[in-house]
């Protein structure tokens, strides 16, 4: 076949010689922030920022709870979770619920916050602020009026603020040469609560995890993962094109309803009636009496305690509830109801330590010396069936020390009696 046939054929197959014919695509156009969200660009005297505000009413379901559960608590409980009195006289209209989505996760003085989220309670409403810097220049003014807001209020809450939002906040407004807002005003961190109450239970207590597993809260695709952010961040302030944007302000808005209604669910839980007849899984109802216990609140403790031991699905679990319930009771100086839990113990987990706590109870408060040496010889058996461990052998010889003392301390009893 020739060439021109060849040629003839392909053109009626629809194929061209050269790139003449190739239409290029165009270019998307770029989009600025302005044009895909509603909002303002708020012209400071250092310069201009965009805001976007978005309000919800009280009844407004984020999962499984209202945005107003929070106001029917008394800020008493918030008090207790922070472990500063001073929120126990603050008004819900004045504490600010604060997120940052930032430049980078690490910190320090090149991170930028370029979006942060401040929801306030006005009224039976809640309603987020989101100042937003569009390139970098615009963050003095940014930080202006987000200082101006904030200094009306009179409380913070955040998760994981204190170790990561407002330290790199401060940083931000040094940078820029700003009073620093909210200095040593009070503080309620959600994280280190979330991880009492619920890590005997949960794989992680990230925030998202949290929204899955206690608040019910479901995410639309418009969500984007925290790892991304930054780096659609960049992209935008290197090309201008904001269209990746309104999912990190849905994102940043999401954050901020989760930290409403997980302070009012860490507080229902810190408040629930006991004891409860369901709903609370026993790995939860051990957090909790960790938690009570605490803040002292002891007969509370002691009923999650128990029904942590009696429920819980985890082995571990119970072992734990059954433990720090018998020490409970024995700094009470009930030791007959902590003899039951360390007996228990020692038929269900075959625990050393409890062996050890009944010989102390059978040598001391029962003036039982065979007693004291059954239970020290029954340590001694369960210890040597553990692994080649240091703790092993400490253990086995403390056990050796307490045998050869009670045994001795017992020929000594027998010889009084002989005489």
């Amino acid at each position: 076949m020739d060439n021109t046939r060849l040629r003839q054929q392909l053109r009626r197959l629809g194929l061209r010689q050269g790139t003449g014919h190739v239409r290029t695509q165009p270019r998307p156009q770029k989009q600025t922030i302005e044009e895909l969200l509603p909002g303002e660009v708020v012209d400071t005297g250092r310069g201009a920022f965009f805001l976007h505000r978005e309000s919800y009413e009280s009844g407004y379901r984020h999962g499984d709870r209202a945005l107003g559960d929070l106001l029917a608590q008394p800020p008493e409980v918030a008090a207790l979770l922070a472990r500063d009195e001073r929120l126990a006289v603050a008004d819900y209209q004045r504490i600010a619920f604060v997120d940052t989505e930032t430049t980078g996760l690490a910190g320090g003085t090149g991170t930028y916050a370029f979006l942060v989220g401040v929801g306030l309670f006005e009224g039976q409403r809640f309603t987020i602020h989101q100042f937003f810097m569009r390139d970098y220049h615009e963050e003095p003014a940014q930080l202006q009026a987000l200082g101006k807001l904030l200094d009306g209020m009179e409380a913070i809450v955040s998760f994981n603020g204190k170790s990561f939002d407002l330290p790199l906040l401060e940083t931000r407004f040094i940078m820029t040469r700003q009073p620093v807002p909210l200095v040593g005003a009070p503080h309620l961190d959600l994280l280190p609560a979330a991880r009492r109450l619920w890590k005997y239970r949960l794989d992680s207590c990230a925030l998202s995890s949290l929204e899955t597993e206690i608040l019910g809260v479901q995410r639309t695709q418009t969500d984007v993962p925290g790892w991304l952010i930054p780096s659609l961040y960049m992209e935008y302030a290197r090309t201008g094109d904001a269209r990746e944007m309104p999912r990190i302000f849905y994102h940043n808005a999401q954050d901020i309803l989760s930290l409403v209604t997980l302070t009012a669910c860490q507080g229902t839980l810190l408040t629930a009636a006991l004891p409860v007849d369901a709903g609370i899984p026993g790995e939860d109802l051990y957090g909790l009496g960790r938690l009570l216990q605490d803040l002292d609140q002891i007969e509370r403790a002691e009923i999650a305690y128990d029904k942590a031991a009696r429920t819980s699905r985890s082995t571990h679990v119970r072992e734990m509830a059954m433990r720090d319930l018998a020490y409970l009771l024995k700094r009470q100086d009930r030791r007959g109801e902590a003899l039951a839990w360390w007996q228990r113990l020692v038929d269900t987990t075959g625990a050393v330590y409890a062996c050890e706590e009944l010989a102390k109870h059978h040598e001391w408060q029962d003036q039982d010396l065979s007693q004291a040496l059954t239970w020290t010889r029954q340590g001694i058996t369960l210890a040597k069936a553990w692994p080649s461990v240091p703790k092993k052998r400490s253990t086995l010889a403390d056990l050796q020390h307490r045998l050869e003392r009670l045994e001795h301390k017992l020929e000594l009893s027998q010889e009084t009696v002989d005489k």
